[in-house]
This record gives structure tokens, sequence and C-alpha cells, in this order.
């Protein structure tokens, strides 16, 4: 009885600590990830979407940022863990009465990568991701419209991103995958300035 009630707990101990190793799913429309970044034109219409994480879910700092030799992790994008990549095309609309700009974002593919150490990362060739990390969120990034009331100098864009696969890796110590934190995607609310992007992503249902 006791070798049994042993074993018992120890059934339970190992499913508490398997529910700490995932990601906490984060709910309908709550927002999940957070994110910076912006465009490189590779053409008059197509470019590449670079943004990293300030946010993903719950997690610190330390969990999405490398520190420096001295100091604490830097929120930015040489040493951000996480990156979110895009190729993305554009076709431009007739304006809109306010909105000077309006463009066709079509659907594209996204990929998020993650490393252990971004600071390795080569960014002198951006068609070969091959030292961004480990491929570890893919996403069908929905069409949708970006618009701007002062001809681009700044712009809102806003879409949907559907998770096709994810892999499980190793963060911290811990098992993470986002299929736990946006098991059905996400919609992301961008806003761009001279460049810079930024925004927020809020989990989507079912």
């Amino acid at each position: 009885m006791r070798f049994a009630t042993i074993v018992l707990l120890g059934i339970v101990l190992l499913g508490a600590l398997g529910s700490l190793e995932a990601a906490t799913p984060a709910g309908a429309s709550q927002v999940a990830i957070g994110f910076t970044g912006g465009a490189v034109w590779t053409s008059a219409s197509t470019g590449i979407c670079i943004w990293y994480f300030p946010l993903v879910g719950d997690l610190n700092m330390s969990s999405l940022f490398a520190a420096p030799l001295f100091g604490a992790p830097a929120a930015d994008r040489d040493h951000a863990y996480f990156i979110w990549v895009s190729d993305f095309s554009v076709q431009m609309l007739p304006p809109n009465k306010g909105f000077n700009l309006l463009a066709l974002i079509p659907t594209g593919d996204a990929t998020i990568y993650y490393s252990n150490r971004p600071d390795l990362r080569d960014w002198s060739d951006l068609t070969n991701r091959s030292t961004w990390g480990q491929p570890v969120a893919k996403l069908t990034r929905k069409a949708g419209i970006l618009q701007s009331v002062d001809g681009g100098a700044s712009d809102t864009f806003t879409f949907t991103a559907e998770l096709v696969s994810s892999t499980t890796f190793t963060l911290n110590g811990k098992s993470f995958n986002f299929q736990d934190l946006i098991p059905h995607g996400m919609t992301c609310f961008e806003a761009g300035a001279g460049g810079a992007e930024a925004g927020t992503c809020v989990a989507a249902g079912q």
C-alpha cells in the first residue's frame, strides 16, 4: 500500500512538473506577444519583416534576451533569443479620403526562430538564415490592409497569423512550445513610424 502511494505521488508530481514546463495558454483575445522591429525592403514592392519579442506570455526578460558580458539582459534585436521573420509583398491601392496611402499585404509565411546565442546571428545576408537559430514555430500570415494618413510616415496594420506547426525546445532548462501559448494562432496590431514597427498580438480563439 505504501509503495503504491509513493508511485501515485510520483505520477502526480511528474504531472505537475510537466505543466510547469509548458507555456501557459493565453486566453482568446489575451495579449500573448509584444513585438518591435522593422522591415527591410528588398525591392519597391517586397521586403522582410523582422521583429523581436519584449513580451512572450508571462516569461521574464532573462528568458527573452541575453545579457551582455556585464549587466542586465539587453532588450534589443542583437540580444533577442526570439525573432519573427516574414517575407512580404505590397500591392498599392487607390487612396480613400483621409487615408492617402493604402496597401494590400497578401497572405505570406512567417517563422519564429530561437537561438540561445543571438550574438552568432549573421545579418549580412538576409537570404541566408542558417545562423538565425532553430525554427520553433511556423505560421501563415493572413492578408491585411496597411493604412496611413500621412503618406507612409506612419501607418497601422492588422493581420491574423495561424499557427501551422511548432516544435518543443528547451528554454531556461524547461520545455517550451508555442502551441501551448497560442494553439490557434494570434491577431497582431502593428503601428509603424520612421521605418520602425511595434505592437501586440492577442491569442486567437477557436
